[in-house]
């Protein structure tokens, strides 16, 4: 049947100017080209997450873990005082050794001077002044002996100060300063335990919120998600793309939702949620072996405080005893009715009480720095 559309609407196009004239037959090819010879696409597309369960849920979480830094640090911070301040009263008490002993080589010094005179008019033996000459000597290498301790613990404490050891540290407080804010009625009512004032009380709870937030995370990932987008794109469409004649833009705008909805996951949620609650559980069960053991901690250290106040006490009352010994050996050596066997053991007794009470008092100093620490005061 011969084809009588075919050239009809080839006539049309060919006027409207669409295809361009060609003498040859319809029935021969001849190519052509549709659309404009410039195109220019500009598009701009938005997606925004309406509901999501897991998400939210970790928004929270990264609130908690932020907070849990600011603990760890403070918790940090505590045992950083604590470390220092034993080190603190470590290298003072060995420098307050350090000024008994000069004082005591000090004095023995002036009774050698004097059995010397003394030797020398005839009235005492030789023996004798090489007695208190021995006990010289051995508060000399007993110096020595402190004074390299004294090194170590004040190096000690610069390094727990994070202090620069090659450069000087001057400790202006005295034993006596510290012994006066660390006596306290260890009975007052006041002075009651709280397991939340320490701050690794303050870590393990925040730890706990964290794995409740974890389980809740995890349930929420069973809950379907669904996000928002839309787009919108505008062409261009010239012969002549400069033409601003030629108004040829098509816009097109795009809106739709896009839901998630979790069907079968092969059990990986719920091994996730029970492994959560297995270290909750754990967490939980930190916590409570926590609060116990700072019961017992505080319980030792009023112990310790209370005995540290009674050994003070008795050795003050040695101290004193002590130095009445010494005296009188002394008055009864120069009088003649006495030895130098007498006053060098009268010495050492003496030493040996102020040693003590040194002990005593940097006991009490620590067990209170211990019971401010069970208490969360430091």
């Amino acid at each position: 049947m011969p084809d009588f559309i075919s050239p009809a609407i080839y006539d049309i196009l060919v006027k409207e100017k669409l295809l361009p004239t060609n003498n040859a037959s319809f029935g021969g090819g001849v190519p052509v080209q549709f659309g404009t010879k410039n195109n220019l696409n500009a598009s701009l597309e938005l997606s925004t997450l309406i509901f999501d369960g897991s998400f939210f849920v970790g928004l929270k979480a990264q609130k908690l873990y932020k907070e849990l830094i600011t603990k760890q640090i403070a918790q940090s911070e505590a045992d950083v005082r604590y470390q220092v301040t034993k080190a603190y009263l470590a290298s003072l008490v060995v420098k307050e050794n350090l000024q008994v002993l000069e004082k005591n080589r000090s004095n023995l010094q002036n009774v050698y001077k004097e059995l010397n005179e003394i030797f020398k008019a005839g009235f005492v033996e030789k023996l004798d002044v090489e007695r208190i000459e021995l006990s010289l000597q051995q508060l000399d290498s007993e110096k020595e002996k402190l004074d390299r301790i004294a090194g170590i613990t004040k190096n000690l404490l610069k390094f727990q100060m994070n202090y620069p050891l090659d450069q000087p540290l001057i400790q202006s407080q005295t034993l006596d300063d510290i012994l006066k804010s660390s006596y306290i009625e260890i009975m007052d009512p006041a002075i009651r335990l709280n397991p939340q004032a320490r701050p690794e009380y303050a870590v393990i709870d925040q730890a706990i919120k964290l794995s409740q937030i974890n389980i809740k995370r995890y349930k929420g990932s069973y809950l379907p998600s669904l996000f928002g987008f839309a787009s919108h794109q505008e062409s261009l469409q010239r012969t002549k793309l400069f033409d601003s004649k030629d108004n040829s833009w098509f816009p097109t705008t795009v809106v739709g939702l896009n839901l998630n909805v979790p069907i079968f996951d092969g059990f990986d949620r719920k091994a996730k949620i029970s492994k959560a609650k297995t270290v909750l559980f754990r967490t939980e069960l930190q916590r409570s072996e926590f609060e116990r053991g700072v019961q017992l901690e505080f319980e030792n250290a009023k112990t310790q405080y209370i005995n540290a106040l009674t050994s003070l006490d008795s050795r003050k009352k040695s101290l004193v005893l002590a130095e009445k010994i010494y005296n009188t050996s002394k008055i009864k050596f120069k009088e003649g009715v006495g030895s130098s066997l007498e006053i060098t053991t009268a010495e050492r007794d003496l030493y040996q009480a102020q040693a003590n009470i040194l002990d005593a008092q940097y006991n009490l100093i620590v067990t209170k720095v211990e019971l401010d620490k069970a208490l969360g005061k430091i």
